[in-house]
């Protein structure tokens, strides 16, 4: 991953990417962190970057034409044209699912904005995201560019030792992690609690999903309106159910598989509601499996489906599970899920559905 943050004060990104793992991911070639100085490109021969705004005010903006050339500075010498991000309060909230997205990028470009902004006709006219860390506003845009450097860096391969880090981690399923222990078992009469100790893997997983649910619930409610319980439901002798395991494991740590093959699930009175989130990865839809009963409350659902499956039966499954109050946000196609890049985009497809919710 290459970085190219265009910026008035170089140094501040230098500092921050030379440190911690930031520092030895750039040393080892995992990620570059490239800073680019908006001044060398004035035509002021103070260097000047900025004047008084049109219509008075308090502050100085930013002229347009500085930062146009340093982004086409940058822009010329990439692959493709990069995605640009300016890093402003009227942005879009850094989250989760946008981490992982601009992760899949080769190349960002980082726009820092300083005084009382940018000139917005360079904004209409070359950048492509505007991300905020928070609903604060700051002295300059380097802080913001960093924290998303942070973040982006820790899904590139290489970065972490440990791969599950990135992957299972702090909101992964809109959820606060749960607590960590280590030695000693017993500190200030403070006891490790017991059923980490026990080995018992199965056991372990539960307790830690319900300690970050009573976590995020006490702490970060809000999440909770948008944590869902993937329920993978995978039905046919193709590659439904490898699809269907790979796909869940990227969306949840606590995803469920479901295998509707098995006659005694096709028979049971299923009941699903507004915080579970279905999967359905099939292979064939015939009348049996259209006789499901599943009871859902405005549950949110993604249809993965095999290409050889006819618009005819596509219809007849989304009229079903319409009729039992389960909404289809989209459509795969199940062929085209293979590989992990694949899987990745399609997890934050799926993700950004479920957020625009």
């Amino acid at each position: 991953m290459k970085y190219h943050v265009l910026t008035l004060f170089p140094d501040m990104i230098r500092q921050a990417a030379e440190t911690s793992i930031l520092g030895r991911a750039a040393k080892n070639g995992f990620i570059s962190v490239e800073t680019v100085n908006i001044r060398d490109f004035s035509a002021n021969k103070h260097n000047r970057v900025d004047d008084y705004p049109y219509g008075g005010g308090a502050g100085m903006v930013m002229e347009a034409e500085p930062v146009y050339r340093a982004i086409e500075s940058v822009a010329q010498n990439c692959s493709k044209r990069p995605r640009v991000i300016y890093l402003t309060p009227q942005g879009r909230v850094l989250n989760q699912t946008m981490v992982e997205e601009f992760a899949m990028e080769e190349e960002l470009v980082l726009l820092c904005g300083h005084y009382e902004g940018i000139d917005e006709r360079v904004l209409e006219e070359s950048v492509t995201d505007y991300v905020s860390i928070g609903d604060y506003v700051l002295t300059g845009g380097e802080l913001g560019a960093m924290v998303l450097i942070d973040a982006v860096s820790r899904f590139v391969p290489g970065v972490l030792s440990n791969e599950e880090s990135s992957q299972f981690e702090s909101l992964q399923d809109n959820l606060l992690e749960y607590p960590h222990y280590t030695r000693p078992e017993v500190w200030h009469d403070r006891c490790v609690p017991e059923v980490l100790l026990s080995g018992d893997h199965k056991k372990i997983e539960a307790w830690r999903r319900e300690k970050s649910l009573e976590r995020t619930e006490e702490r970060r409610p809000d999440l909770l309106k948008k944590s869902y319980q993937v329920r993978s439901l995978y039905y046919g002798q193709g590659d439904s159910a490898e699809c269907a395991e790979a796909l869940t494991r990227v969306l949840s740590r606590y995803g469920e598989l479901m295998d509707f093959n098995r006659k005694k699930l096709r028979k049971t009175r299923w009941s699903f509601g507004k915080n579970d989130l279905l999967l359905f990865f099939m292979d064939d839809i015939d009348e049996e499996f259209c006789q499901v009963f599943m009871n859902g409350r405005k549950t949110p659902a993604c249809l993965i489906l095999s290409r050889e499956i006819s618009s005819e039966k596509k219809a007849l499954l989304t009229d079903m599970l319409d009729k039992q109050k389960i909404r289809v946000l989209d459509c795969m196609d199940l062929e085209e899920l293979q590989g992990e890049e694949a899987l990745k985009r399609a997890g934050i497809q799926i993700r950004q559905k479920v957020l625009e919710l």
